[in-house]
């Protein structure tokens, strides 16, 4: 059998890996014969440089960030905010100064992270020309009123009050760095970055959570899920990201392999957008022309549960409860009808970031022609198209309800839905824009958006009482129920092999998640 360029240095590399021998030992590599390198792969293509821990797009940046830089608090597997590289944080009464004290943590370089490192990081976040993955949730941040309290505590002042604040503090791409520089990162992570050497990352035998049994962690990038699959089972990765539904119950049934799943950390859906689908008839036919059940079945290979059409099922703030949504091919035809649209094409985009989509499109075009729509599978447009109405499948990681809802409330609100207002009581619309909507502000203004859950947006951000926010947060997520069909709620597959533990089943971008600190092979 032939052996793929890409094959052969994939096997390579990891078979000196295997062997315990640094494969860039000539590049200043530190050597340790003792125990392997921990190999892992993750979908996308290369070459990789330096992790930057402000520019974190795909899930490898914000693996290889969060190794070489710790955040100031982590989300942990709820989505709640928890301390890391913070030993504790909180606001004053106002909800507009947060006080940082930072846990004693060396860095790299040997040196604790100062105050003045915490700054820089966020400065560096908030400036445009960084083009930083976290800049919207900083929005309001004044960092000329911030400063340095003490040599161990910050002090950060906000636009205005945000008594949600931590969940950015939180969020990946906000990782504290010396002097806030991000070409040659030096973090407190458990792993460090070396120049010359951009595939692997090496212990930081101080880390303050305790030295890392690995002495490195390498990051091969394969945009083949097949050859991510089989580089596992041959024994050249350790751990490999993100393994579809057919491929995860194929490791189940071997042995020197098995699968951590994550329940509830990928949510797929469809959304409907503007065009023909402001119309709420045509709309509500989705949600009911569709078996999410089959669905669920036949592509997630029963992986996964039907969605409930919200976001975060089982996460913080999620209302409980909610009846299941049954197909009901009859009223769904009805509303097809009575919107005028019974024998109309529409247009139907793959998800370009799920490969899922394309075997999914088949049982949705079968599934909706039963309620006289006509769908059309395509290619997905361009990002710098102007965007044809239609339905675009859509899937998105697990998140904090807060920034999902920020998220969709910056959006263009759908035309004739007149909600607005009905649920806005505390005078909160002005400013109801929370830090993802990129500083949109106000209801109605030319962002556009859903002004009503801009409204309890604010409510809850400025509500001290837990009580008070997260009931805000539950009445924002059910307004929002009928602008887009979410037909699953599924797991996040990561194959193993069997040799490897210190790592678990963990939701995307949480404390956990991806973190190698206490890998161990063997």
């Amino acid at each position: 059998m032939q052996l793929s360029r890409r094959s052969f240095l994939r096997a390579a590399g990891a078979s000196a890996a295997l062997a315990g021998i640094p494969a860039l030992a000539a590049c200043g590599a530190p050597a340790d014969a003792a125990s392997p390198r921990l190999v892992t792969s993750f979908a996308g293509t290369g070459p990789l440089g330096a992790p930057d821990p402000h520019r974190v797009w795909r899930p490898v940046d914000r693996a290889r960030a969060a190794a070489v830089a710790d955040t100031l608090l982590v989300w942990d597997q709820d989505m709640t905010p928890r301390p890391h590289l913070a030993a504790s944080a909180a606001p004053d009464r106002t909800g507009t100064r947060w006080r940082i004290r930072l846990r004693d943590a060396v860095a790299h370089d040997g040196r604790p992270l100062a105050p003045a490192d915490v700054l820089a990081s966020l400065r560096r976040v908030l400036d445009p020309a960084t083009g930083a993955t976290a800049a919207p949730l900083l929005a309001h941040l004044d960092l000329t009123a911030s400063r340095a309290v003490s040599a161990t505590e910050v002090e950060l002042v906000l636009g205005r009050p945000d008594f949600l604040f931590a969940l950015a503090l939180a969020a990946p791409g906000t990782g504290i760095v010396r002097g806030g520089r991000g070409d040659v990162p030096v973090g407190t992570g458990a792993f460090r970055f070396l120049p010359g050497s951009p595939d692997a990352l090496y212990r930081h035998d101080g880390h303050w959570a305790g030295r890392p049994p690995a002495p490195a962690v390498e990051f091969l990038v394969d945009d083949d899920e097949e050859n991510r699959y089989q580089s596992l089972v041959d024994g050249y990765v350790h751990w490999a990201h993100d393994l579809f539904p057919h491929s995860a119950r194929r490791l189940l049934g071997r042995t020197g392999t098995t699968v951590l799943s994550a329940p509830g950390s990928v949510t797929r859906f469809l959304d409907t957008g503007p065009g023909p689908f402001a119309d709420p008839r045509l709309r509500e036919a989705v949600r009911l022309g569709i078996d999410r059940v089959e669905l669920v079945r036949q592509i997630l290979l029963d992986l996964a549960q039907p969605g409930d059409d919200l976001f975060g099922a089982g996460l913080a703030h999620h209302p409980d409860g909610l009846a299941p949504v049954v197909r009901d091919v009859a009223r769904a035809r009805e509303l097809v009808v009575a919107a005028g649209a019974d024998g109309a094409r529409v247009p139907l985009f793959f998800d370009p970031f799920d490969p899922m989509s394309r075997p999914t499109a088949d049982l949705v075009v079968e599934q909706l022609a039963a309620v006289g729509l006509r769908c059309e599978p395509r290619e997905p447009e361009p990002p710098d198209v102007e965007p044809t109405p239609g339905i675009r499948f859509r899937r998105a990681a697990a998140q904090p309800i807060p920034l999902y809802l920020q998220a969709v409330a910056a959006a263009p609100r759908v035309p004739g839905d007149d909600t607005a207002g009905d649920t806005a009581t505390d005078g909160a619309a002005d400013g109801a824009a929370g830090p993802g909507t990129g500083g949109a502000t106000g209801s109605g203004d030319a962002a556009g958006g859903r002004p009503d859950v801009r409204a309890l947006l604010a409510v809850a951000a400025r509500a001290p009482d837990e009580a008070r926010r997260s009931d805000a947060l539950r009445r924002a997520q059910l307004l929002l129920r009928t602008d887009a069909t979410a037909w699953s709620v599924g797991d996040e597959h990561v194959g193993v092999t069997a040799d490897l533990s210190g790592v678990g089943p963990a939701r995307p971008d949480t404390g956990t998640w991806a973190r190698f600190h206490r890998a161990r092979l063997g």
